[in-house]
């Protein structure tokens, strides 16, 4: 199957949700509760849940390649002009996708966006030239993932003692257990996020956000939400951001970390849902 098309619920206007790398949708949904009380939320996965997908390349690529399978599977899906919410990385790609298409989106909120300062993105082309990998913690740990459980139950007790998830609750760990299992014929479970996949988009980070945003188009709506705690969207580049887009609206959730949609889905939903209710009503 090409650009699947996950339901998420709800009727309305559409939401287009792009989760962060190696977080399936279906762990956004208590995020979304109050969302899905007036708006339909799909999300168009990334070629890492794509069902029966070639592995990566062997080299890395671009986040640009997220941005175009975006708006194929917009255009294959017949998803008209959207209200675009991502997190992390998915947030970088809607971003690309709404410069290369403002058609396409009637808004776009950002959570905690896979945007670094402008240093550290010029370090990370200058370590490609030299043919230097950066982020090889990250890649190297995507690729050793435990990818086969024998239960549910065991994969669940091996993701709650894990430190990523020390502020989720058992719901929340629970949930992700679902999202992240698929039966295998022989009983066992692997994953539906490729570790490959995951692996190659750490090694494809995408250094040219900046640009993008000084191209972004002032009459899109914007909101991105940051966690105060975040070792993703750094101060230095949220304060940046503030600057570069003083149009949208910038909020910052209190000791909160990168995954405060999973960690905090009451505080997240209770923001998204009153951005939304600010936007403009759909001409009739």
């Amino acid at each position: 199957m090409i650009h699947p098309l996950l339901e998420l619920g709800g009727r309305g206007r559409p939401v287009l949700l792009a989760p962060a790398n190696g977080f399936p949708p279906a762990t956004y949904v208590p995020a979304l509760r109050p969302v899905l009380e007036t708006h339909r939320v799909v999300s168009l996965p990334p070629r890492a849940m794509w069902p029966g997908i070639a592995p990566p390349p062997d080299l890395p690529g671009s986040w640009d390649s997220l941005a175009d399978d975006l708006l194929e599977g917009m255009r294959r899906h017949d998803l008209p002009s959207v209200i675009a919410v991502g997190h992390s990385f998915g947030a970088v790609a809607l971003l690309i996708a709404a410069v290369r298409d403002r058609s396409r989106f009637t808004a776009l909120a950002m959570l905690d966006p896979t945007i670094a300062p402008p240093a550290f993105m010029d370090n990370v082309r200058e370590k490609r030239r030299r043919g230097e990998m950066e982020f090889r913690p990250l890649v190297q740990g995507a690729r050793k993932r435990k990818s086969r459980f024998a239960t549910v139950e065991e994969a669940f007790e091996y993701w709650r003692g894990k430190p990523l998830f020390a502020d989720w609750s058992d719901d929340a760990v629970l949930r992700y257990t679902g999202a992240m299992l698929r039966p295998l014929p022989e009983g066992e479970f692997s994953l539906t996020w490729s570790p490959a996949w995951e692996a190659h988009y750490y090694e494809s980070f995408h250094t040219d956000t900046w640009d993008e945003i000084a191209r972004l188009d002032p009459s899109l709506p914007v909101l991105i939400v940051g966690g105060d705690a975040s070792d993703t969207l750094l101060p230095e580049a949220a304060a940046l951001l503030r600057e570069r887009l003083p149009w949208a609206r910038h909020v910052g959730i209190p000791e909160r970390g990168h995954l405060f949609p999973q960690s905090a889905p009451e505080e997240t939903g209770e923001i998204l849902s009153g951005w939304l209710s600010g936007l403009a009503p759909l001409p009739r």
